[in-house]
């Protein structure tokens, strides 16, 4: 759930020959944001009065900007000049022109306020190009589906965009080895972004794991197992440690305000506490919310924290693999080896198992402690990723669908009818594009559809969408012949 609120400020420009003053529609309109604000969650600070000079626009603007807002939202209540537009193109960061439909198509026109909307775009594009100063149009009254719909997706995105420009995401004990592909740049993630990264030791979470008393930790198990449809691991040792490393993430969190963690799940924790500590991620999305990235991937959980922003929900999203393909159906199994939370079960639930490959092949005891679960059937689920140091953007979609075939042990689904950037695209096409572009390897995936919300707040920011590659035989290199 998003911590700090949008403020959305709003002014109505008009010229008193025109009848925006007859109709009331700059009250009507403040009426229907303020509900759409009680509704949406959202601020609202509107300017009341009618603004029909270049002196009032300034006189509001000043009011505005001391406000602090996140997006102008400025109305052509009926045609206005540029004079009255030019004072609150830097009241935010981020503005909106809005227009309404004149309520006659016949004789004397009473508003001519479409006129006004490509005027004032245009004056943003052309007079004021250099300041590049995004933004976005609307039409029509407050109460009409096209208008709800559109600004709709901008009150969502932008509640991921100022969120995410206030995040603090934890990195405990760094990538996994090898995984040199999620590298990153805390700098560069910080002025793409705003997000600000806390590293930690593996260390300092193992140590705090520990000082908690027995009681505690001993209520805590219990009510894991409790929501257990089946719970086959063989050391009660393991379970208690990862439910210790619950309680300190969760404690860390707190600690420290983070929104989101990224925490290596091997090799240095098997090294000093000898468990997988699947589990605890899963119960931390599943029943506190909060996103916990494995394999120490920065850039996963900044992806599922956005995906929990944009979607509002309570329970996080998870982060997978594109893990095989299933040739008689083209659908494509997502994987991860236990961290999905327990929201995305089918009827049959969660099992926590042992680790399905971490010490296999080895006459040691296996490590715990693991989700097993596969995905229910959705309707749509969107999926991204916030790659290469924050500036590019995976937008994509699809369902998840039930199978005969149940996939590798861990936590798992099928997935079919892919789209990318709100277009389909088949197998090979997505194979070829998330290879030839270098994509991480990691996917965070969130239930329901919000890759409108997603494209906004790439535009928002400013970053570069992964456009498709389409497959072919021959060798295809990005800046060459894609």
């Amino acid at each position: 759930m998003p911590k700090h609120k949008l403020r959305v400020g709003y002014a109505g420009l008009s010229l008193s020959s025109y009848f925006a003053e007859k109709y009331r529609y700059r009250e009507l309109s403040i009426e229907g944001l303020q509900k759409l604000a009680t509704e949406w969650d959202f601020e609202l600070i509107p300017v009341r009065e009618a603004l029909t000079s270049e002196a009032d626009s300034i006189r509001a603007a000043n009011y505005l900007r001391e406000q602090k807002i996140d997006f102008m939202l400025v109305q052509n209540s009926s045609i206005s000049v540029g004079e009255q537009f030019l004072p609150f193109v830097d009241v935010a960061p981020r503005i909106g022109i809005w227009s309404l439909p004149d309520p006659s198509l016949e004789g004397g026109v009473q508003l001519h306020s479409l006129v006004a909307l490509n005027e004032h775009a245009s004056i943003l594009k052309r007079y004021l190009r250099h300041q590049d100063i995004p933004f976005k149009w609307f039409y029509d009254h407050v109460d009409s589906d096209l208008f709800k719909r559109r600004f709709g997706v901008t009150v969502r995105a932008l509640k991921g965009v100022i969120n995410m420009e206030k995040a603090r995401i934890g990195w405990i004990g760094g990538v996994s080895p090898g995984f040199h592909n999620m590298l990153v740049d805390p700098r560069l993630l910080k002025d793409r972004l705003g997000v600000t990264i806390g590293e930690h030791e593996m260390a300092e979470l193992v140590r705090r794991a520990e000082t908690y008393k027995d009681a505690t930790v001993q209520a805590q198990a219990q009510e894991m197992r409790a929501a257990a449809t089946e719970v086959t691991v063989k050391s009660n040792l393991a379970f208690e440690r990862v439910t210790r490393i619950y309680l300190a993430l969760k404690d860390m969190i707190a600690e420290h305000d983070y929104d989101a963690m990224a925490v290596q799940c091997w090799s240095k924790i098997q090294e000093l506490y000898r468990v997988v500590p699947c589990m605890a991620y899963s119960w931390l999305g599943s029943e506190d919310g909060i996103a916990i990235s494995c394999e120490g991937d920065v850039q996963g959980a900044i992806s599922m924290y956005l995906l929990n922003l944009l979607t509002n929900s309570t329970q996080s999203s998870t982060l997978l693999d594109l893990a095989a393909f299933d040739p008689k159906t083209s659908y494509a199994m997502m994987f991860h080896c236990g961290v999905t939370p327990r929201h995305f079960a089918n009827k049959e639930g969660i099992k926590w198992v042992d680790h399905v490959t971490l010490g296999r092949n080895s006459d040691d005891e296996p490590y715990g402690v693991a989700g097993d679960l596969v995905f229910a059937a959705q309707e749509s689920t969107t999926i991204t990723y916030l790659g290469d140091d924050g500036s590019r953007v995976l937008v994509a979609k699809a369902s998840i669908v039930e199978h005969d075939v149940s996939g590798f042990d861990g936590t798992r689904g099928w997935f079919s009818g892919f789209e990318l950037n709100k277009k389909p695209i088949d197998q090979w096409d997505l194979l070829n594009t998330l290879t030839v572009r270098g994509h991480e390897h990691h996917f965070a995936v969130g239930i329901g559809d919000v890759t409108d919300e997603l494209m906004e707040f790439t535009a928002w920011k400013k970053l570069s969408l992964i456009e498709r590659v389409p497959y072919a035989d021959y060798l295809q290199l990005e800046g060459v012949n894609t």
